[in-house]
């Protein structure tokens, strides 16, 4: 038995606590508290609030998060292709058939059903100025596309009628009816009203299996345990990357702490996937399985922007088998799909996604929770106040592609000229994986998740994420004394330092939400109004730490830029911890 050394708690009953084998314990317990705080929340995501009047109240307890856009149109995807509809899958028609029956008055708080047809001035629950609307409608309404006026046309000639309790009015009713639906109307109604989700027929293949389940909140719920078992794996496959540096439990943690794991959960979106995905194809890549791993990032053809981004990897690190494998793959997924959704269906989704792009130029809401390069300018150079077509300016466009290019170019040039394309990991795979990310096209907040990759590039190789102390001695007076107190000055590793600013801008900055406004005095400025009122404007400037603000860019930027500034010095070339380009990872 060991000896106490005088303890008042002997060691014998503590001491296993530090043991190598209890902190990995210690590390799993931590991951797993994370998983279960990070599901529950998504459970109760967008549920009542506590103490919501019966009448306002959902039959559902549990959280709504299926009745929006980012899971609802996903599934509505995968259910057309279960139901038959797969050559209608961007038809409004067809789509507004399954979301009926998907999405009932039933599900909702049974004051929709009651204020949705009186007049805004004659609602008994909900204020004037709220937009009510059925899950239905409101669903079919984000859905890109619009219904042709004569539906509208044709709904009023067939219920016209039906109001009548006159007889004779009834008569005239049907007469103007008939009237009303003319041959135009007709051809009109026949004619494939365009629009949908802004997922291709791949998307919708992959969501089958989801479609399967009738209910949405169903789906909805195994979703959120789907990807927690996806952020699971991609956990293991850092680990790997990293060849072991990084535990598996650690990276869990890590990748579930990371901006846009939660909010993908709680959505019910694919960051998680993604992520997956693209760890484990460079995983593959790593260990010289170039065909697997490219077969693995051919996955991306469900979500094409970021197999367009990603592309840039392989074709600058001039891995040619890759970047076939990955390209074939995703041919091959495209060509399974004509015999379920047939040719038409893929012209379908490219007009559903030009009609996306214009959409992006005047949206509110999808440019404040953007994260992309293109979409920083146009939240200061755009008024959202004007009519929607009238927001875009060539002044936003041409700042937007000139920030995209001023990370792209560089990507490019600095890595051809300055990094070592045999190395899969290290400082060069990472400026060049977090490149990619920035310039890709149009993204949301949720989509950061796979910027964690760059940082498993970082980790592999070791001595980058180490603090560094330097010792402070004066320029002039005695040397230090050898014996005596010692200054010493510690340098942050710049990564650890990112790395850390984006945990805290997730965890705790989103959640506190901070508003700060700093104005200047000095140019404020006399204003009259319409009514002849005058007053002072003093310009301002807002500061927030809410999604509407992409600190996370920012930071990923300079993460981006420290490892070009490395590349540039030859820091890659010449650092002897680097990892071996004949040593697999």
């Amino acid at each position: 038995m060991a000896a106490d050394h005088g303890y008042v708690i002997p060691a014998r009953y503590w001491a296993w606590a530090g043991s190598p084998a209890a902190v990995r314990v210690w590390a799993w317990a931590f991951a797993v508290a994370v998983a279960g705080h990070h599901l529950d929340m998504a459970r109760r995501f967008d549920r009542d609030p506590p103490g919501t009047p019966a009448a306002l109240r959902r039959p559902n307890p549990h959280g709504h998060g299926h009745v929006l856009i980012d899971f609802g149109g996903q599934w509505v995807m995968g259910r057309m292709v279960v139901e038959g509809q797969g050559r209608r899958l961007y038809h409004r028609q067809a789509q507004w058939e399954v979301v009926r029956a998907a999405f009932p008055a039933a599900d909702e708080a049974p004051a929709v059903a009651e204020d949705v047809l009186r007049p805004k001035h004659d609602r008994r629950h909900y204020p004037p100025n709220e937009n009510v609307k059925h899950d239905a409608d409101r669903l079919m309404g984000w859905f890109m596309g619009a219904d042709p006026p004569a539906w509208g046309t044709a709904g009023g000639a067939v219920a016209a009628p039906l109001g009548a309790t006159n007889p004779f009015a009834a008569v005239a009713l049907n007469r103007a009816a008939a009237d009303a639906v003319t041959p135009a109307v007709v051809a009109e109604l026949d004619e494939p009203a365009v629009g949908g989700p802004l997922y291709p027929p791949v998307h919708a293949l992959l969501y089958a299996p989801l479609g399967l389940i009738d209910r949405p909140h169903s789906a909805y719920t195994l979703f959120q345990f789907l990807a927690l078992g996806f952020t699971l794996l991609a956990a293991l496959g850092v680990s790997r990357l990293t060849n072991g540096r990084v535990w598996w439990s650690l990276a869990f943690a890590g990748l579930l702490l990371y901006p846009g794991s939660r909010a993908g959960m709680e959505l019910g979106q694919n960051p998680a996937l993604s992520t997956c995905i693209l760890v484990w194809g460079w995983v593959l890549a790593a260990r010289g399985r170039e065909l697997a791993g490219g077969a693995v990032w051919g996955l991306f053809a469900f979500k094409p922007v970021w197999g367009l981004a990603f592309f840039l990897v392989p074709v600058l690190m001039r891995r040619w088998r890759f970047a076939l494998a990955m390209v074939g793959t995703g041919a091959a997924l495209g060509l399974l799909t004509l015999p379920v959704v047939g040719l038409q269906a893929w012209f379908d989704w490219l007009a559903v996604g030009r009609e996306a792009t214009d959409v992006y130029a005047w949206s509110y809401n999808w440019v404040s929770l953007s994260r992309d390069l293109q979409g920083i300018p146009r939240r200061f150079l755009t008024d959202f106040t004007l009519p929607e077509g009238e927001r875009d300016t060539p002044a936003a466009r041409a700042w937007g592609w000139g920030l995209w290019a001023a990370v792209f170019v560089p990507t490019v040039l600095v890595y051809l000229l300055r990094a070592d394309r045999r190395r899969p990991v290290g400082v060069g795979a990472a400026f060049l994986f977090t490149g990619a990310i920035l310039t890709g096209y149009r993204f949301m907040y949720y989509d950061l998740l796979l910027s964690a990759v760059g940082f498993a590039l970082l980790l592999a190789v070791p001595g980058l994420f180490r603090p560094r102390a330097y010792a402070l001695t004066p320029a002039d007076g005695p040397p230090p004394d050898p014996l005596g107190p010692t200054r010493v000055a510690v340098l942050n590793s710049f990564p650890l330092t990112v790395l850390a600013g984006l945990f805290i801008v997730e965890n705790i900055l989103h959640w506190i939400g901070v508003d700060l406004w700093l104005g200047a005095h000095a140019y404020a400025r006399v204003t009259t109004a319409a009514d002849g009122a005058t007053g002072v404007t003093i310009p301002k400037v807002r500061f927030e730490t809410t999604l509407f603000y992409p600190w996370e860019t920012v930071l990923l930027v300079g993460l981006w830029a420290w490892c070009g500034v490395r590349l540039l010095w030859g820091r890659e070339r010449s650092a002897r911890d680097a990892v071996g380009v004949d040593r697999p990872v």
